[in-house]
């Protein structure tokens, strides 16, 4: 079988004392649109609003519309195969690239050029945001208090990618 080709492939890897960026790769991604209350028997309990996030089962829950969810689960992840039929079904995994940044400096990266509120007692740990790095859609999660995963379209990770790592320079030490 062949492997999925990181869209980061090219990048040149960061990391510092004190902030690392990089891929996190090997996980599923589906998007999943209905009523909560026929998605639920399969996933167990779902989020109550848009922009939280839920644990369940080694998946993360994300509402991100009224009646619309993002799973996010181990790559090889059957969730799919059990809600088919119940649910519109999008998978998104080889659309998108998960650039995780992590250190004390995080928030300070992320704030120039991403309009969000990034201070801790607003931005916090289990909330996630659609936004946008230079025009660029993403969505940001904060996994907790200096750990954020953001999800890029494929197409555009790489500039992403770029684009924090020039933010995070001055951190290099």
């Amino acid at each position: 079988m062949l492997d999925r080709r990181s869209a980061l492939s090219l990048a040149r890897p960061y990391a510092s004392p004190v902030l690392q960026i990089g891929e996190a790769r090997g996980f599923s991604l589906l998007q999943v649109a209905g009523p909560a209350k026929t998605i639920s028997p399969i996933t167990g309990k779902l989020p109550a609003k848009v922009g939280t996030v839920l644990q369940a089962d080694g998946r993360t829950l994300m509402r991100t519309g009224e009646n619309q969810f993002w799973i996010i689960g181990p790559e090889n992840d059957g969730i799919a195969a059990k809600l088919n039929g119940i649910a519109i079904l999008t998978p998104l995994s080889h659309s998108r690239t998960r650039i995780v940044i992590e250190g004390a400096p995080t928030r300070d990266v992320l704030g120039k050029s991403i309009p969000l509120d990034f201070h801790p007692t607003v931005f916090k740990p289990g909330m996630f945001a659609m936004t946008g790095i230079h025009h660029t859609p993403v969505l940001v999660h904060c996994t907790n208090e200096h750990r954020f995963e953001i999800y890029a379209l494929r197409t555009f990770a790489l500039s992403v990618y770029d684009w924090l790592t020039d933010a995070a320079l001055e951190f290099a030490g």
